[in-house]
């Protein structure tokens, strides 16, 4: 361990099994609309309805979490390639996975990972439409946040650089600026609340400081527009019909965010993302590392142990935070 008697493993764990956790909950309710999903009243760990994958599965989202924390453990300084090369093993070698297979990979990863496997540069991989918004890089973007805090200190997001370097993670896959404020806004959220701060402190504090920056860059402004529902603050009053749980980044979110603040724990947080239906991995995913770090960080370990140790994969999942722990 590499501080404070521990708890650098508490927030690597709490970060790992929060992603781990909350994906493998929503995964078998993926798709399903919130009338199916609620009907469904799952509060536990179950398979997959396809009969394939079963109870604790978790999928891409995870897997390309792991493959990130891989290569920022394994390498000084980030490199694109290790990261591109580690996505690549995954989807074509089931690398990262609790089976040995990858699935459910998003389309503009796909088409980022082709690119790639064409010989484009890493950092030009990534989808530039704006129909490339998608959640894939927000979804898997979190253990960054840990490179960040140790690289630029508890205050990184006032720095400049650590926009820099949360844009060019992105854009291997979504290089789009919604896309890329979308991780903006997450992992500044993300580490106030590694660094002790109250839920609501946290997301005010995060949206602040990426207000700060899109101030003094006017390329992200209109970007920045796209979340004036999350930057108003207005959006944790908002009834549940007017959360959409979309694939969209905002929509996820947003959705992340919603469910986090207006709950008293992880599994209270999760088990309302599993009623929105429709991409209820990716915004457990997106949550539940939210809510892993918040609730560890609070001195509340809230993931509920009947959930964690159904997951599959835990040898890995178990080597990912130790890693983390010991390198951040």
């Amino acid at each position: 361990m590499n501080e404070e008697n521990g708890d650098s493993y508490v927030r690597a764990w709490h970060l790992v099994f929060g992603v781990a956790t909350g994906d493998a909950m929503g995964f078998p309710v993926q798709f399903y609309t919130r009338e199916q999903a609620k009907k469904l009243n799952v509060t536990g760990m179950t398979a997959h309805r396809s009969g394939l994958y079963p109870a604790g599965s978790w999928s891409d989202d995870t897997s390309m979490t792991l493959a990130l924390a891989d290569s920022l453990c394994e390498k000084d300084a980030l490199d694109y390639g290790d990261i591109m090369g580690r996505f690549s093993d995954w989807l074509g070698k089931g690398r990262y996975t609790p089976g040995g297979r990858a699935y459910d990979v998003g389309r503009t990863c796909f088409r980022a990972l082709m690119r790639y496997h064409d010989g484009v540069a890493p950092l030009d991989c990534g989808g530039r439409a704006k129909t490339d918004n998608g959640n894939g890089s927000l979804m898997r973007i979190s253990p960054l946040v840990l490179y960040l805090r140790k690289k630029y200190g508890v205050n990184a997001f006032d720095d400049g650089r650590a926009f820099d370097t949360v844009h060019d993670v992105s854009r291997l896959t979504h290089a789009h600026p919604i896309a890329l404020v979308g991780c903006d806004i997450f992992l500044a959220v993300l580490l106030a609340l590694m660094n002790g701060m109250p839920k609501d402190a946290a997301v005010n504090r995060g949206i602040a400081q990426v207000s700060v920056f899109v101030q003094k860059h006017s390329e992200y402004r209109e970007a920045f527009a796209a979340y004036s529902r999350i930057a108003g603050g207005g959006f944790r009053e908002l009834s549940e019909e007017r959360i959409s749980s979309s694939g969209y980044v905002v929509d996820t979110l947003e959705a992340a965010l919603w469910c986090f603040l207006t709950t008293d724990s992880y599994r209270a947080c999760i088990l309302k993302i599993l009623e929105l239906g429709r991409d209820t991995d990716s915004i457990g995913a997106v949550a539940g590392a939210m809510a892993g770090i918040h609730y560890a960080c609070s001195g509340e370990k809230d993931i509920p142990q009947e959930w964690s140790v159904v997951l599959q994969g835990q040898e890995l999942l178990m080597q990912t935070a130790r890693r983390l722990a010991e390198n951040y």
